[in-house]
């Protein structure tokens, strides 16, 4: 994988000498798009490595948002857990009292409040080998919704996606209503293991975000939107799950 590496930051230091360069796609998806096509790149939905088995993360210098490491819809005893979570957990929106969503950020170390005097935290259930979504009512009793992530799941994933990671940090601004960004540095990494990923689970470093909402317009209104449920870190806090690789 050396040589990756090195082959990646090569063509990093030419987009770097670019200086400022124009965004391809406006929003906050603008500054990975942008430079995943500047390194030849086609934007796909796999859960695979970006580049030659390296993942390449990019974030903005003035983003104060975690850093998303993975989706992974879960796996546990029922056939549609998003809908079920959904029917659960989810609160009615504000658009539309008939339609519910959940947009919860949840972690391990401490329980987070939901509707109607609900908690859920982030459980590893080492004997039964998964991650579970650990749901209480307002008396503290535990309420079974089937929720979970299997171990074998989760580290099949984590394996196929996560093993080598480059994060790319950039700066962005305006010029004549345009928006242009300028790629100045990049680290490399490699994931130290599956057990280091569970003890941060645990901790409440990495947490699980749902993203469950409804389409308001198009052939699906009305239906069921999963915006994607993602594994997050603090960038601050990447070298608990990453050591980093020096290129010289």
């Amino acid at each position: 994988m050396e040589q990756e590496f090195i082959e990646l930051y090569k063509k990093f230091k030419k987009i770097k000498e670019k200086g400022w360069v124009k965004e391809l796609r406006k929003g906050y998806t603008g500054i990975g798009y942008t430079l995943e096509s500047m390194l030849g790149k086609s934007e796909d939905d796999f859960p695979f490595p970006d580049y030659r088995g390296i993942e390449i993360k990019t974030m903005n210098s003035h983003a104060k948002w975690d850093l998303h490491l993975f989706t992974l819809v879960p796996d546990g005893d029922y056939l549609f857990p998003i809908k079920r979570i959904l029917e659960k957990l989810g609160c009615p929106s504000r658009d539309d009292k008939s339609k519910k969503t959940f947009y919860k950020c949840i972690d391990g170390k401490e329980f987070s409040d939901i509707l109607f005097g609900r908690k859920a935290k982030l459980v590893v259930n080492r004997d039964d080998k998964k991650v579970e979504l650990f749901v209480i009512d307002h008396h503290g009793e535990k309420i079974d919704i089937g929720v979970s992530w299997s171990f074998e799941w989760l580290e099949e994933r984590i394996n196929l996606k996560l093993r080598y990671l480059a994060l790319v940090r950039a700066s962005s601004r305006m010029i004549n209503g345009e928006g242009y960004f300028y790629y100045y540095k990049i680290n490399f990494y490699q994931y130290k293991g599956f057990e280091t990923f569970l003890s941060l689970v645990e901790n409440g470093i990495i947490s699980v975000t749902f993203n469950i909402g409804y389409y308001k317009s198009g052939n699906r209104v009305g239906q069921i939107h999963d915006g994607g449920t993602f594994f997050s870190i603090n960038v601050d806090n990447i070298s608990l799950l990453f050591d980093e690789v020096k290129i010289s």
